[in-house]
């Protein structure tokens, strides 16, 4: 006969009525101890749903109970406890109650398994916070294993998100099986903590990339965070050597880029850290989404890029002034990025470019943009004559960053001198580059303007109409507006002096697609090169829209031949860049002098048939 295992902890013994049992299995392998009445394996107990209830919070909470159930999830070394359901027999079949709870074990960790079955007395506690806490039993008087069960208990199917009622709540703390088809949307926690975030219904979108900010946009972001589960290792420690729920860790030929699905997961619910997490019990099936070998086909014999570099900053221009403010901390991490730029650029063969996020640090040669054009024109060699816009400024506004034109004088003739507007909100940031260019082959003229407008963040600073208005648009959303009127003004002023209002504006607006800026251009009668098409350029926690935008004058309307976005960073991981410094040896092989995740946005490119000059004379 095999004999139950008991555990008490021996400063509650004198209190509790002794009782000597021989002890198979120790849980903390110190032999034989006393226990009491609350030890009888067998003995009364409280169903686990009766702790949880239907509610968000225990209705026994502060109570002394005894439980005795299935360990579904032993994690005492990593989160200081295990995860125990009851069996099939003793369940309710009240759909709105769990019948999972956590056991939280102080001190040594016990040596429990999967499969155990655990009777336990203690308290039970609500951990984390009032508005998000996982239901436990806590403070425990007395723990042991009764034997082990032939199965564990059957796991809740689920087909879609629980949305209803308390939602993920009603299976806090027991197995799932999740049946429905996951897409991973973010894996920025993947190497620093074993976690993954996948959603139902396939991709997330930003709210005000799809609906007009306000309650829709707000509807719509509660939406996508009620659709989504953070996968985990069930280990608080950062940096984890292995993730036991993946086959493998990610590779250049394997990248675990969002957008991948997962078949069905099965594993044991948390909530913890105000979220709610699930462990898988097993390793996934991992369905990877394609890596665009090319950027997108796109018509036109003009070519056209915009491309934040993010924060390209090259030291001294000599090796050395490393760590800078900003980008690449080490000459070798600027090599790496330098690369990993290059590699897009060449691929993206614009014969025009509006760079943003380059150091602000003049156009002398050891310059940060005079480097990186000299570098890619070397990369081109005879097929490209790569030049540098350069204003009259020794620098372009007081901002650490900036804007650049980059063009290919082969294809193009600069006319006249830059411009920059440098009036207020401008100003206060980064100063729009404007510079009038013909088209060497047609005679035709158009101004390119190089923009990167005020970002959402740094909301302290925020007031007024630029404090979070809570309408999905962020902070600053007042100076972005003020922006486009002033833009806009600016332009229809005819600063470069072309005569024409064939004007195209690239970068990084920081808006979506539905906000107020980008609809403001459009009510002042330019249009997005995208235009009704629903794209993106940017992945912010697993949301994805558009900030960049290629904007057109209506007059340039008709000579739009194509636009396209090539999608080679925002769904990367971001350990594929070109960082070492804080990097694991894991996230260090993931690098690859190519061009997936040379930056955090994707580029733009479009294409322009611009009519000949001729013919636009012609009466």
């Amino acid at each position: 006969m095999t004999l139950p295992t008991c555990w008490r902890p021996a400063s509650l013994a004198a209190a509790l009525i002794p009782l000597l049992v021989a002890c198979d299995r120790n849980p903390l392998g110190n032999g034989t101890v006393a226990y009491d009445a609350a030890d009888l394996c067998g003995g009364r107990a409280v169903a686990l749903h009766e702790i949880q209830g239907s509610g968000m919070r225990s209705p026994l909470l502060g109570s002394a109970v005894v439980v005795e159930a299935v360990v579904v999830r032993a994690a005492t070394d990593t989160l200081g406890g295990v995860f125990v359901q009851d069996e099939q027999a003793d369940r309710d079949g009240d759909l709105d109650s769990s019948e999972g709870l956590f056991v939280a074990i102080d001190g040594p960790p016990p040596k429990l398994a999967v499969g155990d079955v655990l009777r336990a007395a203690g308290e039970v506690q609500e951990r984390g916070s009032r508005e998000s806490s996982l239901t436990a039993l806590g403070a425990l008087t007395s723990l042991r294993v009764c034997g082990q069960s032939e199965s564990l208990p059957d796991a809740a199917l689920l087909e879609q998100a629980p949305l209803a009622g308390d939602g993920w709540e009603r299976y806090e703390g027991m197995r799932v099986t999740i049946e429905a088809p996951l897409t991973v949307v973010d894996q920025g926690l993947l190497y620093r903590r074993g976690q993954l975030v996948v959603a139902f219904g396939g991709r997330q979108w930003q709210a005000t990339e799809v609906e007009a900010p306000g309650e829709a946009a707000r509807l719509l972001a509660a939406q996508n965070l009620a659709r989504r589960i953070v996968l985990d290792d069930a280990d608080l420690a950062e940096g984890p050597k292995s993730i036991d729920y993946l086959p493998r860790w990610p590779r250049s030929n394997r990248p675990l880029r969002a957008g991948s699905r997962l078949a069905a997961v099965t594993g044991v619910l948390d909530q913890r850290e105000g979220q709610y997490r699930l462990y898988p019990e097993s390793e996934l099936e991992i369905e990877q989404a394609p890596r665009p070998d090319q950027p997108p086909a796109v018509d036109g014999r003009l070519r056209l890029a915009s491309f934040n570099l993010l924060n390209y900053f090259n030291g001294d221009g000599q090796g050395q002034g490393f760590p800078t403010s900003r980008g690449a901390k080490t000459a070798p991490e600027l090599q790496r990025q330098r690369d990993k730029l290059l590699s897009t650029m060449v691929a993206l063969d614009a014969d025009l470019f509006a760079v943003a996020e380059v150091e602000n640090d003049g156009y002398e040669a050891d310059a940060a943009l005079p480097q990186l054009v000299e570098a890619l024109d070397r990369k081109r060699g005879r097929r490209r004559d790569y030049q540098f816009v350069r204003p009259a400024s020794e620098r372009l506004g007081d901002d650490e960053i900036t804007v650049g034109l980059i063009y290919d004088a082969a294809k193009l003739s600069p006319q006249g001198e830059a411009v920059s507007l440098q009036a207020s909100p401008f100003d206060q940031g980064r100063p729009a580059l404007a510079q009038r260019f013909s088209e060497l082959s047609s005679g035709a003229q158009f101004t390119a303007v190089a923009v990167h407008l005020k970002s959402k963040g740094g909301c302290d600073d925020a007031r007024d109409a630029d404090a979070d208005q809570n309408d999905g648009q962020g902070c600053f959303n007042g100076q972005r507006r003020r922006a486009v009127a002033v833009l806009a003004d600016w332009l229809s002023s005819d600063p470069t002096g072309q005569g024409t209002d064939n004007v195209v504006i690239l970068g990084d607006f920081n808006a979506y697609r539905m906000e107020d800026p980008i609809r403001d251009l459009r009510d002042l009668g330019y249009q997005t090169a995208a235009g009704d098409e629903r794209d993106y350029s940017y992945a912010w926690r697993g949301e994805l829209g558009s900030l960049d935008h290629a904007v057109i004058s209506a007059d340039l309307s008709a000579a739009l031949a194509g636009f396209g976005v090539w999608h080679i960073n925002a769904d990367e991981l971001v350990e594929s860049d070109y960082r070492l410094e804080g990097r694991s040896r894991e996230a260090r092989r993931l690098y690859q002098a190519d061009a997936y995740r040379s930056s955090d946005h994707d580029p733009l490119l479009l294409g322009l048939d611009l009519p000949d000059a001729a013919d636009e004379a012609a009466p």
